[in-house]
Formats: structure tokens, sequence, C-alpha cells
């Protein structure tokens, strides 16, 4: 486990300082290009997973609140999305049962 010299004699280990913030303290880029992984929001389930990753990382400081905030926005516009799709594909099925219920009689 590695840790570095906070400045006022306090040992602080890397895994605990934000992961905003490098060795200096000095703000990072929130995305940086290496480390993006492709994280799948194809149902509610993973997209409730991920605001709850975003939210545990916030609590811990590893994403700045701010950051933190605007991607839960963003999660919450796709959780729309999705669910606008999901109501569209239902209502489709309904309709075509309708149609074939018509048909039969």
């Amino acid at each position: 486990m590695s840790s570095f010299n906070a400045g006022s004699g306090d040992q602080i280990r890397l895994d605990d300082r934000p992961l905003s913030q490098d060795l200096d303290g000095q703000a990072l880029d929130p995305t940086p290009l290496n480390a993006i992984t492709k994280i799948r929001l194809n149902d509610a389930e993973t997209i409730r997973m991920e605001m709850a990753r975003l939210y545990r990382d916030m609590r811990l400081g590893r994403i700045d609140t701010q950051d933190g905030t605007r991607l839960a926005y963003v999660l919450d516009m796709v959780r729309k999305a999705h669910e606008t799709c999901e109501l569209q594909r239902r209502v489709e099925v309904i309709d075509q049962v309708n149609k074939i219920r018509k048909l039969k009689k």
C-alpha cells in the first residue's frame, strides 16, 4: 500500500485521496482518456448500479461532488430515455395484440 506525506506530517494513503487530484493536490481531468472503460447502460438495473457506484465514489471523495452531480444528471437522462423506449415498446405490443383480437371477432 503506497502513501505520501500530506505536508503536515500526516501520511495519506494513495487509495484515500480523491481521484480528481494528483499527488500535489492539483486538479485532474475528471475523465482521463486512459481510464475510460465501456459502461453498459442497457437496462434499468445497470443504470441504477452505475448511479449507486457514482454515489459511493462521491461519498468517498474519489469524484468531486460537482463532477459527480453532472454525471448523475446525465445518468438520469439515460434512465428516462430507457424508460421512454421501454414504454413505447410495450404500447406497440399492446396495439398488436388488440389488432389481432379485433381480426378474430
